[in-house]
């Protein structure tokens, strides 16, 4: 398995972490020390000490559009036209006073 490694310099010292498991950190006096004491801490980690598993979280509702389902809700609605114009009129009072080109 590749794992990236951060690897940092503080203090005449490398400091060597997991990126996706950051409790696995290591502190030598060069940077191949770091590394490779890194790989040894890593590999014991995963075999002995963590079970990586996957599961499946189902979910409640679909994850497609979340607007969907909303789609055609006001279509009786009498005020919906006059609604869509208040929109519309404030838009372009907006454009006007930030000096937008209103058409």
């Amino acid at each position: 398995m590749i794992y990236d490694v951060i690897l940092t310099k503080e203090n005449d010292q490398y400091i060597a972490r997991a990126k996706e498991w950051p409790e696995v950190t290591v502190v030598e006096n060069s940077r191949d020390a770091a590394i490779e004491q890194l790989k040894s801490q890593l590999l014991d980690y995963l075999t002995n000490k963590v079970e990586v598993v996957q599961v499946d979280i189902p979910l409640s509702m679909p994850t497609e559009n979340p607007w969907l389902d909303k789609f055609g809700w006001f279509k009786d609605d009498p005020t919906f036209n006059d609604l869509q114009a208040e929109i519309a009129a404030y838009r372009q009072e907006l454009d006007q006073e930030m000096g937008h080109l209103v058409e």
